[in-house]
């Protein structure tokens, strides 16, 4: 499972960086990090996960006679549009692999690279919470992808445990950790409002991109990517924010590009 190697590479990864991160730590830094608070976001994220392993470990897959009594009918007419036959999620894959390469950009940007080991604790801490969430989630509620529904779709895929983690996407999710975080950072360390309109723009149409492709190949309904994408999102701009310091961006002090500011985002409006 994706979300089950995850998490155990991020909880690595997390004990790696974290002397680094403390190291790196400076009062005049966008960002600071602190035993406490760190412990505590490892320690929810860590629990939540090995929760998650241990539900997962228990969980079966779904036998002929119950795919055989399954009918598409069952599934809200919002969500029954992604019902289809079972295929390779090409586009997604490569968007959801590829979105890892932004937060390594951090290393070529000076002002990111010489605090490197703090943002490299967030971004695990932020990867960490993604992963075990979403896992948790999809070992508890146990829906079934659309394309179990499909008569016509391959028996393999549905006989597979992960054809009962439909919820929600973990694909978009995770893709809008990436894209979110990484322009949360980068907009603590520069000012140009073009470039700042331009990650944000990216971050914003990747994981929907992503979320499309989820439901274009019937392994995820829409009800599954909107709450991923809300969540991933969420997690990715919220971790840097907290960890922000009193004196971050004072000559920066917009987050997000103007342009996105008092205007509807998903449903809600970005203010600062």
């Amino acid at each position: 499972m994706i979300f089950l190697r995850t998490i155990s590479f991020t909880a690595l990864s997390i004990i790696l960086f974290y002397n680094l991160a403390f190291a790196q730590n400076r009062t005049d830094d966008p960002f600071n990090v602190d035993t406490e608070k760190e412990l505590v976001i490892t320690g929810i994220g860590a629990l939540i996960g090995t929760a998650a392993i241990i539900v997962n470990a228990n969980n079966k897959p779904l036998t002929l006679k119950e795919i055989n009594s399954l009918n598409q009918k069952d599934v809200n007419k919002f969500d029954r549009i992604a019902v289809g036959s079972y295929e390779v999620d090409v586009p997604g894959d490569i968007l959801f692999y590829s979105s890892f390469v932004f937060p390594l950009s951090f290393l070529a940007y000076d002002k990111t690279r010489e605090d490197f080991g703090t943002i490299s604790l967030m971004y695990g801490e932020a990867v960490l919470l993604n992963a075990s969430i979403n896992a948790i989630v999809k070992t508890i509620t146990l829906r079934n992808r659309p394309f179990v529904y499909d008569e016509n779709s391959l028996l393999e895929p549905k006989i597979d445990v992960n054809a009962r983690y439909s919820f929600y996407s973990g694909h978009t999710s995770m893709t809008a950790v990436n894209t979110f975080y990484t322009a949360r950072v980068y907009s603590a360390y520069i000012s140009n409002l073009t470039t700042k309109t331009i990650l944000w723009t990216a971050a914003v149409i990747i994981p929907a991109i992503a979320g499309y492709s989820r439901i274009n190949t019937h392994n995820h309904f829409p009800t599954d990517v909107i709450f991923g994408y809300i969540v991933g999102a969420a997690i990715g701009f919220l971790i840097p924010e907290i960890h922000k310091t009193k004196n971050s961006e004072s000559t920066n002090s917009s987050t997000v590009p103007e342009q996105f500011i008092h205007r509807p985002v998903f449903g809600f409006q970005i203010t600062f």
